[in-house]
């Protein structure tokens, strides 16, 4: 009742927000998970509850809330609701919720989260997300810092194809200390 309740006449019919239906069935379970999404924006303990009650998949429901709060530039509401899920879920999902967001921002609106970028928690992560913002200069620091051959090898490709050649460069010298 309280789900129902949250959503207001001009969101569509009662029905349309309704959690009942048969557990197995693919309509009911799209139907559950976008009305979780849904609330996870305009109430985030009830989508939790939701989300919990019913098995829903968490991170692909927070991603694609994060991503659509992204779209929609509402940084402030995106920011709440990744302090809302932050101790509820583990750093590599965390990533990937804030991964969701940071390409939006990224090849949608072309501009570059960097508070995001920082509040991830993997190296590997960070330099995906520099690359993506095009800040090479940043994902080769990242990933020397972290040791990742591969990481720079990933950078060092990026910046050929980008033709950024003071960064590939630097990734050349550090990969001639490693390999």
């Amino acid at each position: 009742m309280d789900v129902v309740k949250s959503f207001n006449d001009s969101e569509g019919p009662q029905w349309k927000h309704s959690l009942f239906g048969n557990p197995n069935d693919p309509e009911t379970f799209r139907r559950r998970c976008e009305i979780a999404e849904t609330l996870a924006e305009k109430n985030f303990d009830l989508a939790f509850q939701v989300i919990y009650e019913f098995n829903l998949p968490a991170v692909d429901i927070y991603a694609g809330v994060a991503a659509s709060l992204a779209e929609r530039k509402k940084g402030g509401q995106l920011t709440e609701f990744l302090r809302n899920i932050k101790g509820t879920i583990d750093d590599e999902d965390w990533d990937q919720v804030l991964g969701a967001a940071i390409n939006v921002y990224a090849n949608k609106h072309k501009e570059r989260p960097d508070r995001l970028i920082d509040m991830l928690t993997s190296s590997h992560r960070k330099v995906l997300a520099c690359v993506v913002c095009g800040r090479l200069k940043s994902a080769f620091q990242i990933a020397s810092r972290s040791g990742s051959v591969a990481d720079v090898q990933y950078v060092a490709h990026q910046a050929l194809h980008a033709n950024a050649l003071p960064v590939l460069d630097m990734c050349k010298q550090w990969l001639a200390q490693y390999m």
